[in-house]
């Protein structure tokens, strides 16, 4: 693509899988754009920056944590086999929210008439299922619950199981698969609460996004906004209330309800109260401030294998100072990603499903593995925390507790294990890094910041170091080119041992709890700590955290273990010795031998969650801009971004851009102004008079504080506008054996770019030279030589090079044995074509030697 840049494609030798993760090309030290899929559905594409064209051996094409271009099932190697130890827990102080309410209820379906989105060539259709309480129940004005199902298979045929199709519209004898059907299980439930519900099918996004570098986030979040639209004029004779409207996204649409929220503006003539995201993906790095928000990630999720809905959470914090909003992970330990969808789900699908998670079924995370859920268990546990979240969106603050951290269990999910973590909400934070530092270690132990990137380098700087097995949600990739945070880092060799984070805008306990967002390092036994809290005066106290809320490992398992933080609950307000109102430094003090632990905040956390205010922060859209490249030299193009809403106080997005020279990118942070409406991006590129690629330049944003970013990915396209060099080919159109065909090709122009050229043997007439015709070595560069008798056109035989702009000439050889046997002439027809557009045909004649 020139100046560094790379276009890198791979082709499966099948179908790619139709699922919410996306296949994505890595490798170590080098930036990629958004990866997309082409119209056949095998290949994947995506733009690499680097000093030189990536070798094929350096990168890797990963879905769902397999490696599609090894052979084998990554997460499936090893032997890990892991149960996680019981916790202690208490029942929640409230009424089980996974049982059902007293009221009948009713189910009716609507079909609108579709609509166009950009990037879709086809319409979408707006089907909606509803289910809500029988008109004569007396429930007073109802919460309407949204559910956007997620990216699944779209066309089956109902009488061959194996036939599947994603062209879109389904063609007979092809049926649409009904995925938004499969909450309808959530839906009865809380309608029977006194909830009204609609879920909404997006089959027709699931066959168009391929080729959407937003995988069809902003795509779903309109439809979002088309149904909620058509319910303005239902909601009366539906006894709905839209001030108090609940979005529920699975997988992908879990990122595209979280869109919506961000779009949705406080004017709307309704008013998301909170979202609850089920296995979401976020390719975006994407939160939606002052949104209340659950976020569901399954410990053996086998699709969004990196469970990258965490940064719905973590994105959240910092940036919008006044946003109270509860951003809460909950992971429920035994659950996979397709089964919260009875659709997606063997023996209740009336398509053909199947388990996501891939591995041996008798290891950690195997449906024969005693800690993983039936699917019936999964349901349980989805309908228990999705309608506990509903409920403490629409004001029932008791159920604030299976969102904290707090160690309680609701009796209808059984026995599953169910772990959270919240920021938000009201909290006092603490970030490592940012409001506080290290304290001074005692004893023989290690405290020190970090930053959060997960990498095999073996850098003290970053907190994932030499990773090669786990799976790090709270923390980047390397190499990806996204904001990072850092993490208190504390690591010990003897009980006793401390270390901490101190402050100096101190902490109150007197009324509040202390949490500590908390991973604990796997390759330990679980650690025993004891928190210090210390005030200003050098008093302090010794506390033990609540029973069942300590740092906690996640089972074991292969290539597939989870960082995940656990919260650390303390209770301080019966210490003595210390002036709770004044606390500067909170530590931990190890009780067992060796340990080592990530901190990613505290927090003084209020018993009740605080209200959020009604308010929406602006957001930053970024466009493509198309140039003529021109001449003379470095020039700067700005590529323009608008901002939506109005912008009160300063705000902050970081900046990404790859390609504007050979091998570099840039990052930087742009800063915008109370009532800045737009603005641009400069992006360097060479303005010469040689004949070259179009020059690219991607461009991501990521939000930073008091801006949210929606459209997110732009592009700068330097079309070059110099005339190409005249080609001039040269071909040997006779020869006898035992001699070469050549095939000159040389450039006569300036050019700045090297030019590819092809040579491809075709079918033409005369007797065919064929495969026992040339050595049996340069055969197997340059075809396939499984079959060495048939003509070389029918082995798709080849020869490739390369014009170097300083060379200008290749010359591509194809020899020709002298086997020694008598024969007629024989014909070779070629097909040479260039990389800049030239194309002609030849025919050479071999002779016989003998």
């Amino acid at each position: 693509m020139g100046n560094g840049s790379f276009q890198v494609s791979w082709t499966s030798p099948r179908d790619l899988p139709t699922g919410s993760d996306r296949p994505t090309i890595t490798g170590d030290g080098l930036a990629f754009g958004a990866p997309t899929v082409e119209a056949d559905g095998r290949t994947v594409t995506a733009l690499v920056t680097a000093d030189r064209a990536p070798l094929p051996a350096e990168l890797d094409v990963v879905l769902s944590g397999d490696r599609l271009d090894e052979a084998g099932f990554d997460p499936s190697t090893g032997t890990a086999d892991d149960v996680m130890p019981p916790r202690i827990t208490r029942e929640l102080d409230a009424p089980d929210p996974g049982r059902p309410g007293p009221y009948d209820v009713v189910s009716s379906d609507y079909d609108w008439d579709p609509v166009k989105l950009p990037g879709m060539p086809e319409p979408i259709e707006m089907v909606g299922h509803v289910v809500e309480p029988a008109p004569g129940e007396a429930t007073g004005p109802r919460p309407l619950v949204l559910f956007l199902h997620g990216r699944h298979s779209v066309c089956y045929n109902p009488t061959d199981p194996d036939d599947f199709a994603d062209g879109w519209p389904c063609q007979a004898p092809m049926e649409e698969i009904p995925s938004h059907l499969g909450y309808d299980y959530v839906q009865q439930l809380l309608a029977s609460q006194g909830y009204a519900t609609v879920s909404v099918r997006v089959n027709g996004i699931n066959a168009q996004d391929d080729r959407l570098a937003d995988g069809g986030a902003d795509a779903r979040a309109a439809i979002v906004q088309e149904h909620l639209d058509g319910w303005v004029d239902l909601a009366a004779a539906h006894q709905v209330d839209l001030d108090q409207v609940v979005l529920v996204g699975h997988s992908r649409g879990g990122e595209g309800v979280d869109r919506a929220s961000i779009q949705i503006r406080t004017s709307a003539p309704y008013r998301i109260a909170g979202q609850v995201l089920l296995a979401p993906t976020d390719f975006a790095w994407h939160t939606a401030p002052y949104v209340p928000t659950v976020t569901v990630l399954p410990y053996c999720d086998g699709d969004v294998y990196d469970l990258q809905g965490q940064r719905f959470t973590d994105v959240a914090r910092g940036m919008a100072p006044d946003d109270t909003s509860l951003k809460s992970s909950v992971m429920a330990m035994g659950t996979n990603h397709n089964f919260f969808n009875t659709e997606w789900t063997p023996a209740t699908a009336v398509a053909p499903s199947w388990d996501d998670w891939g591995g041996d079924r008798d290891e950690t995370c195997g449906t024969r593995h005693p800690g993983r859920l039936k699917p019936w268990q999964q349901r349980a546990v989805g309908k228990a925390y999705v309608a506990g979240a509903v409920r403490l969106f629409t004001g029932e603050g008791e159920y604030t507790p299976m969102y904290d951290g707090s160690p309680v269990t609701v009796d209808s999910i059984g026995g599953a294990e169910v772990l959270t973590h919240a920021i938000g909400g009201g909290r006092s934070l603490r970030r490592p890094g940012n409001e506080a530092r290290p304290t001074l270690t005692t004893g023989d132990a290690d405290a020190r910041l970090c930053t959060g990137i997960s990498s095999g380098s073996g850098s003290f700087a970053i907190c994932g170091r030499r990773n090669r097995d786990w799976v790090t949600p709270h923390w980047a990739t390397g190499g990806e080119p996204v904001p990072t945070r850092q993490f208190l880092e504390f690591a010990w060799q003897e009980s006793g041992a401390s270390g901490g984070l101190r402050f100096a805008v101190p902490l109150d306990l007197s009324s509040d709890r202390l949490e500590l967002r908390t991973i604990a390092d796997p390759t330990y036994a679980d650690p025993d700590v004891q928190v210090r809290i210390s005030d200003s005066a050098g008093g302090s106290a010794l506390l033990d955290p609540e029973p069942g809320t300590g740092p906690t490992p996640m089972p074991e398992v292969a290539w597939a273990t989870k960082l995940w933080a656990t919260t650390v609950v303390v209770d301080a307000r019966d210490a003595t010795g210390v002036d709770l109102t004044d606390i500067t430094s909170v530590e931990l003090v190890a009780g067992t031998p060796r340990g080592r632990v990530w901190v990613a905040d505290l927090a003084a956390a209020p018993e009740e969650v605080a209200a959020v205010p009604d308010r929406r922060l602006p957001q930053v859209r970024i466009g493509n801009v198309r140039i003529d490249e021109g001449a003379g030299g470095i020039k700067v193009a700005r590529v323009p971004f608008d901002i939506v809403g109005n912008v009160t106080r300063a705000g902050r997005f970081a900046v990404f851009t790859a390609g504007q020279q050979r091998g570099q990118v840039q990052r930087l942070v742009v800063d915008v102004a109370p009532g800045q409406t737009s603005g641009s991006i400069p992006v360097e590129y060479n303005a010469d008079r040689q004949f070259g690629h179009d020059q690219q330049t991607l461009i991501a944003l990521w939000p930073l504080q008091g801006i949210a970013t929606d459209d997110y990915l732009g592009q700068l396209l330097v079309v070059d506008d110099d005339p190409a060099p005249d080609v001039d080919i040269d071909v040997t159109r006779r020869v006898r054996e035992g001699g070469t065909i050549e095939i000159t090709v040389t450039l006569e122009g300036a050019t700045g770019v090297g030019t590819e050229v092809l040579a491809r043997a075709v079918r033409g007439e005369g007797e065919d030279l064929r495969g026992v015709d040339v050595p049996r070595a340069w055969l197997e560069d340059h075809s396939d030589a499984r079959h060495p008798q048939r003509p070389l056109w029918r082995t798709r035989t080849f020869v490739y090079d390369q014009v170097s702009p300083r060379r200008g000439t290749v010359t591509l050889r194809i020899p020709v044995r002298r086997d020694g046997v008598r024969e007629g002439t024989e014909f070779l027809s070629v097909l040479v074509a260039t990389g800049i557009g030239e194309r002609a045909r030849y025919r050479i004649k071999v002779l016989d030697r003998d």
